[in-house]
């Protein structure tokens, strides 16, 4: 199990709170709904059921399996990469090409979110 929260995600990142322009409080809360963003697509894409971000604004949590928690963070790093890039109006299917492919680390974690959502698919399914 790994517990994600939006220092983490930062701090993985060598990403400050100034870095988003807002008080510490808020841009944690905003990093916090990318997170959220990042859950709900992957549930959507593979099937699974991860819960969303527990607490109060700014110091919430959410626990995930090990087998998830990289999926989650490469997509969160990305959607917070392009919020840094493009501002508050970010989110998956608004992505547009030039805020993902001038990323350097883009083919990586694509390639990590497809690779995983892949997998959590194959293992959200029921034998009946």
């Amino acid at each position: 199990m790994a517990t994600i929260t939006a220092q983490t995600l930062l701090d993985r990142n060598n990403w400050a709170t100034t870095d988003i322009h807002a008080t510490a409080v808020t841009a944690l809360t905003r990093v916090e709904y990318l997170i959220d963003d990042a859950i709900d697509y992957i549930n959507g894409e593979s099937g699974t059921s991860m819960s969303n971000m527990t607490g109060a604004a700014g110091s919430k949590t959410v626990t995930v399996t090990s087998a998830q928690a990289p999926i989650v963070r490469a997509l969160a790093a990305l959607l917070v990469r392009a919020y840094l890039d493009k501002g508050p109006n970010v989110s998956v299917g608004s992505m547009g090409v030039s805020a993902i492919v001038s990323d350097p680390e883009y083919k990586i974690h694509m390639m990590m979110i497809q690779t995983g959502i892949s997998r959590l698919r194959g293992r959200s399914f029921e034998r009946t």
